[in-house]
């Protein structure tokens, strides 16, 4: 299995030997805090023995806001955040959609025709740099609203799948849908159903041996709080088809 664990930027070089220890490869979510700091990421890309994927910016970024500002700076961080990816050099980069909680599908939907457009010059900048990326799930109602931006770059555009934001965010709790939108990478972490917990695969309500199995040929993305050894031994029972349910905790 390609499994991968969700750093911040800044935790990678302090964790570098317990990364080693439960190997495992890693996900580097570049905080726009760290995001300029040159130095550390000098460092990262000699410090990184293997191609890791990336979580770009996300916190009040969007790239169809109202204000031309906020829309500049969206892209903005996001062409840079390629550019760091590159640095480090990342085969993936996981992004999100901007959406705001609470939209309608209509609103939604209306949203993702406009992202279409908006996304243009961070799909052709990830192609030049040879980094693929996707797309993943956070705050839409339901698959539709992410299914014409998949629909317009089918060449360029992947799917993340994150099945504690479409339980907790989304009208559509049930991972059936998503999936038909085909994820080619996965974050799995597990929540109560009512916030966005990160807790440990089986100490919540996600029920991953359910749907989870025909997908562990996939890059595999924890983003735990916790020490992630309990995922990893979820896991490693679930790929040896093995009965999970003693370590489920809830």
């Amino acid at each position: 299995m390609d499994l991968r664990l969700a750093l911040p930027v800044d935790q990678v070089l302090p964790k570098r030997a317990q990364v080693a220890a439960l190997g495992v490869g890693l996900e580097v979510y570049l905080d726009p805090e760290h995001l300029e700091d040159d130095a550390l990421f000098h460092r990262l890309a000699h410090a990184l023995g293997r191609a890791p994927s990336v979580h770009l910016p996300f916190w009040n970024l969007d790239l169809l806001s109202p204000d031309p500002e906020v829309r500049a700076l969206s892209l903005r961080r996001l062409l840079f955040g390629l550019e760091r990816a590159a640095e480090l050099g990342a085969d993936r980069a996981v992004f999100h959609s901007g959406i705001p909680h609470g939209r309608t599908p209509e609103e939604a939907r209306a949203r993702a025709e406009g992202l279409v457009e908006r996304l243009g010059p961070v799909v052709r900048r990830a192609q030049i740099l040879g980094i693929r990326l996707l797309l993943e799930n956070t705050h839409e109602p339901h698959p539709e609203a992410l299914r014409p931006v998949l629909a317009a770059y089918p060449e360029a555009l992947g799917y993340c799948f994150d099945a504690a934001h479409a339980r907790v965010f989304s009208r559509t709790p049930e991972p059936e849908a998503w999936l038909s939108l085909r994820p080619e990478h996965l974050h799995l972490n597990d929540t109560d159903g009512v916030y966005d917990r990160h807790w440990n695969l089986g100490e919540g309500i996600l029920d991953h041996p359910r749907w989870l199995p025909p997908y562990l040929d996939l890059p595999l993305v924890l983003e735990v709080r916790g020490h992630p050894q309990a995922s990893l031994e979820f896991l490693a029972r679930l790929h040896q088809g093995l009965d999970v349910s003693l370590t489920e905790g809830a």
